[in-house]
């Protein structure tokens, strides 16, 4: 291992005694004074190290306003301004549940609570750097995602590092898993199990359960472990995991709001509960998630374009479901014309899309679909979320003839997560959104065989079309259908003011998707009247 005279340190804090105390207390340890740098904030600690490396990096959680601790270290690896060797190190004054929970969720090298003494610090430190530089090439693999060659390396590095059994053992499982040798990694938290009663190789073990189709012993473990460990974020995503894996999406909803109350302000978790509350049309409650996702990431790299453009879509998709629905195209739109003033290209497909949704929001479908057949023809979707976002708008249009190609588009946007549960809330997302297709599709063919019928009477033939309406508005056919229906037969149970809102809907549908000369062709101006008048002559 390296003398501590060599090593390179910085250390971040917003309490400038706790800076002096610290520096002092590492050159007391072996460090040299020039080899150790202080700062107060966040932005000062970014530009330091996107100049210069550092071997150890001490890092307050709390800093006030701002990014904290837990924050800057996402972004540090996000901007690659960390070394596979380079130790980070938080501390923290707070010793409550709130603090140390979401220090334990992110894995730091290790964790301090002050005060501390320099014999502490000293071990930890010693312990970290020789860990980080005896396994480092496992770390880069685990950054890479080069699962096979962090399978080699852990079969190179066992035999010589005993000490490290189960950090190897831990590695050698989550490549395996990465890789989808799920019968493997089995093993290897089996074989650790019987060394050492561990949780995180239960929660590894029921994981690999799960994914070899073995649920009912996965569940068996993670309900094993949530009676012990209750507060145990970890525990709580692996029972989402799981519930996802049999299809209770709101089951695996209420496990990860469990996990978020316990551990506030992990972004990846928010987005998943995001997602799995649109794969359940839950609109409202996954706008409300998504605000709460750009809060915590007000001050960090996730708050990028595409994180507006998500919340746009967020706010079109709870359009669909809310009586704030005037309001929240007024807040798209305002997003929306914010984002126009960028230049990128990658976001210029994303920017008509979201132009598509809100011209049909409005009630122009023309536009909306003339868009979304230019997009169509261009393939431009290269992420999920923008495929998703054209799938979703192409069902609810009904304009089938390209949703399955929408769909597969989709399925070619699913990379590699590093994450399993991120992966299957987008198929959650995906599946929910084929499932739904389809079972309208099955719905309308059952009523179109209806309306095909010989002996269905004329009011049962409007009431079918109005259903249909109702489930599909844009079938511009139903909506003729609708109008020459009304021109001689009165809904059940309907108002005048409740019978000219369904002219007035239909009507719009039909002069925007046919053709003048079709609708001259049919006499529809003659329909429509017929339909107005008997509206005029039951209000007199």
């Amino acid at each position: 291992m390296q003398s501590f005279q060599s090593l390179k340190v910085l250390v971040i804090d917003d309490a400038p005694t706790f800076l002096f105390t610290i520096k002092s207390m590492l050159v007391k340890l072996g460090f040299l004074e020039n080899s150790v740098q202080t700062c107060k904030s966040v932005k000062v600690a970014l530009d330091l190290t996107s100049n210069k490396q550092f071997d150890v990096i001490i890092c307050d959680y709390n800093f006030g306003t701002g990014m904290n601790g837990k924050q800057l270290f996402e972004e540090f690896k996000h901007l690659n301004l960390l070394t596979d060797e380079t130790v980070f190190i938080l501390v923290t004054g707070d010793n409550s549940a709130a603090t140390v929970r979401p220090i334990i969720e992110l894995k730091p090298d290790e964790y301090l609570l002050k005060p501390f003494n320099a014999v502490s610090l000293k071990e930890r430190i010693s312990v970290a750097i020789r860990r980080r530089q005896k396994l480092s090439g496992l770390y880069a693999a685990e950054r890479t995602l080069d699962a096979q060659k962090g399978l080699q390396l852990c079969d190179d590095l066992a035999p010589f590092h005993p000490e490290y059994y189960f950090v190897i053992k831990r590695f050698r499982a989550s490549f395996l898993t990465m890789l989808q040798r799920h019968e493997q990694a089995k093993l290897v938290y089996e074989s650790t199990l019987e060394k050492k009663e561990l949780d995180w190789a239960k929660v590894g073990l029921a994981n690999s359960l799960a994914n070899l189709g073995q649920t009912d012993e996965a569940e068996k473990i993670i309900n094993q472990l949530l009676q012990s460990s209750p507060n145990d974020t970890r525990i709580r995503t692996e029972a989402a995991y799981l519930r996802l894996k049999s299809n209770d999406t709101p089951a695996a909803i209420s496990h990860l709001e469990i996990a978020s109350q316990l551990v506030p302000g992990n972004s990846e978790r928010e987005l998943i509960i995001v997602n799995l509350c649109l794969s359940v049309e839950d609109y409202q409650q996954a706008l409300n998630r998504y605000r709460l996702y750009l809060e915590i990431n007000k001050d960090t790299y996730r708050n990028n374009e595409f994180a507006k453009l998500t919340l746009i879509r967020v706010l079109l998709y709870a359009c669909r479901t809310s009586p704030n629905k005037a309001n929240l195209i007024e807040e798209a739109k305002h997003h929306f014309r914010l984002l126009m003033e960028s230049k990128s290209d990658a976001i210029q497909s994303e920017m008509q899309l979201i132009k598509a949704h809100i011209a049909l929001e409005l009630g122009y479908f023309r536009s909306a679909i003339n868009m979304l057949r230019e997009l169509h023809s261009q393939e431009r979707f290269n992420h999920f979320y923008g495929a998703y976002h054209y799938a979703w708008l192409l069902n609810t249009m009904s304009v089938e003839s390209e949703f399955n190609h929408a769909i597969h588009w989709c399925s070619q946007t699913l990379g590699y997560e590093q994450s399993q549960i991120v992966f299957s809330s987008k198929m959650a997302m995906l599946d929910k959104l084929k499932k739904s297709n389809e079972s309208k599709k099955a719905w309308l063919k059952e009523k179109y065989l209806l309306v095909k019928s010989d002996n269905i009477d004329s009011a049962t033939l409007l009431e079918t079309y109005l259903a249909i309406h109702e489930r599909a508005p844009l079938l511009k056919m139903v909506c003729l259908n609708i109008i020459k229906s009304l021109s001689y037969v009165w809904p059940q149970r309907a108002g005048v003011t409740q019978v000219r809102e369904i002219i007035s809907r239909c009507d719009n549908v039909v002069r925007q998707l046919y053709a003048e000369q079709e609708l001259t062709n049919i006499n529809y101006q003659g329909y429509y009247q017929s339909a107005i008048d008997k509206c005029k002559g039951r209000s007199e």
